[in-house]
């Protein structure tokens, strides 16, 4: 049958052997959120960098978009001051136009044979022997033709100028076609970055959660970490105390040994000593001690 003091000992080696499992399985438990918490931390890691990503992109597309816009209204600037020049040209050349209709008949009339007839009358007059009347004729039909003339010759210019205009509001019909092509083609660059820019914002709002998420399961878990890092420091303090108390259960087994070492050793002593036997300096160091330690010390 078992001795208290075994059954205390074995009580305590059972509690130990416990604790050390638990220790064991606690660590274990640790390791594994340790390990899920790295998990977490390098995913996290990704996504920050992805919206790090995305944010970049977002900005050098906004500066895009700026300088797009920018120029869009540079251009519409520009088509609304050719609309402008366009609107003035038109009217010029309405005015032109019914001033020439006015002026088509001249305009017909041959320069070079007026220029002809008029120095034909002005050779006749200056070679010929005329009558005061034929002569007065002469130079009224002379300035007659050089009145046509400044007529036909101003009817030309408005003809020319009427195609030099009709031929500037093709040029500028021709610009603002090309503006309007330009306008609609930067236009679409926008309506595209505009369309990536959405894209982007959707990816950001749906990472943002996210990450939000997976901090939030990171602060669980470091509150579990650290939780079960406190349950550990725990059994392992029990476990101390534990080893500690069984080495001086072992301790107190050993001196009470040799406390009955001791005694029987004494009586024995005792005994000798009451037959008349003579006793070793040993045995009478034995005999007076008053315990065990105290021979130790004297050995010592």
């Amino acid at each position: 049958m078992s001795t208290p003091i075994e059954v205390e000992e074995k009580s305590i080696i059972d509690k130990m052997t416990q604790l050390r499992e638990e220790i064991k399985q606690l660590k274990e438990q640790r390791y594994a959120l340790i390990e899920e918490a790295k998990r977490l931390r390098q995913q996290r890691r990704k996504l920050i960098e992805r919206a790090k990503s995305l944010r970049e992109e977002l900005k050098k597309l906004r500066e895009e978009r700026r300088k797009l816009v920018g120029q869009v209204r540079n251009l519409r600037q520009q088509r609304r001051e050719l609309l402008g020049r366009l609107q003035s040209v038109v009217n010029e050349l309405e005015e032109q136009k019914r001033i020439v209709a006015e002026l088509r008949p001249l305009a017909r009339k041959s320069i070079n044979a007026i220029r002809r007839r008029i120095e034909e009358l002005e050779w006749r007059q200056q070679t010929s022997v005329l009558r005061p009347e034929e002569e007065k004729e002469i130079i009224d039909e002379i300035v007659r033709l050089e009145a046509l003339l400044q007529k036909a010759m101003e009817a030309r210019k408005y003809l020319q100028e009427l195609t030099e205009k009709r031929a500037e509001l093709y040029g500028l019909r021709l610009q603002l076609r090309s503006l309007g092509q330009e306008i609609r083609s930067i236009s679409e660059k926008i309506s595209k970055i505009d369309e990536r820019i959405n894209n982007l914002r959707s990816q950001l709002e749906e990472l943002s959660p996210q990450i939000d998420e997976l901090s939030k399961q990171l602060e669980e878990l470091s509150t579990r970490i650290e939780e079960l890092r406190s349950q550990i420091n725990q059994r392992v303090q029990e476990l101390r105390e534990l080893s500690e108390k069984l080495k001086e259960l072992r301790l107190g087994q050993e001196k009470a040994k040799a406390l009955q070492i001791y005694e029987e050793k004494r009586r024995l002593i005792e005994e000798k000593l009451k037959r008349g036997e003579p006793l070793t300096l040993e045995e009478l160091r034995l005999l007076y001690s008053s315990s065990p330690d105290e021979l130790e010390e004297e050995k010592e």
